[in-house]
């Protein structure tokens, strides 16, 4: 339980070019569209975490905690509470009722959705003022998030739950709620035309991981494919 960081690699050369400091067990990444930021979180600080990604530096941070929610330009300062994590800025790991997992941008970058793991909600965060603007109700251990690309859809995988659900972004409304073939959902990401959503699901014991496709418009599955074991995180390429 110590402090730990992201890297900014150059994909041309597969170098890592930074290791950003942040803080304990960053969780999830993902970029704004125009790729000035990126944003992850930290499951044990329950903080939401704003890097530049330009500059290549941490700008600022949010705490996620019921009742304590809070902006900081930079890190948090240390807190003073048993259990904290000595030389950070860490919490009391009791007072942790987040436990963010994954961060995800709105389409025109004025929102942040933090899958908040603990909690079974995904915390809406106003990027202009910095404070929530909304809690959203959420399935048993929601932990990915992706937001199509024409902006209406909210996509979250629920890792206790073993299904997808599907948000309408603007109304917050949970328009479906998917079953997956296999448990332990992990991540999600969505086709470039919006029709597509493919979530990653690690298996369990000696089962294989598994790539199950929704189809976004009939709202139903339409494929799967075995991956090696404990597929995790995933990311779409290009379309040809």
């Amino acid at each position: 339980m110590v402090p730990s960081s992201v890297s900014v690699v150059d994909t041309n050369q597969m170098l890592e070019l930074a290791r950003i400091p942040t803080c304990v067990m960053p969780h999830g990444s993902r970029v704004t569209r125009d790729g000035r930021r990126q944003y992850s979180g930290c499951m044990m600080d329950d903080l939401l975490v704003e890097i530049d990604a330009e500059q290549m530096r941490l700008t600022r941070t949010f705490r996620l905690s019921a009742g304590k929610e809070q902006g900081f330009t930079g890190l948090p300062p240390p807190e003073a509470a048993p259990g904290k994590h000595d030389g950070h800025p860490g919490m009391n790991l009791t007072a942790a009722t987040c436990q963010p997992t994954w961060a995800q941008p709105s389409v025109d970058g004025k929102r942040v959705f933090v899958a908040c793991n603990k909690s079974n909600e995904i915390v809406e965060v106003d990027r202009g003022s910095w404070a929530v603007a909304r809690r959203i109700p959420a399935a048993n251990g929601v932990y990915n998030l992706a937001v199509t690309p024409d902006g209406k859809l909210l996509i979250a995988t629920n890792k206790r739950d073993a299904s997808v659900s599907i948000f309408e972004t603007e109304s917050a409304k949970e328009v479906a709620k998917i079953p997956t073939k296999r448990k332990v959902v992990h991540g999600v990401t969505v086709s470039p035309d919006s029709r597509y959503a493919f979530v990653t699901v690690e298996g369990v014991g000696e089962e294989p991981g598994t790539v199950e496709v929704i189809d976004l418009l009939a709202v139903k599955s339409a494929g799967s494919v075995d991956t090696p074991p404990q597929a995790a995180g995933i990311d779409f390429w290009k379309m040809e």
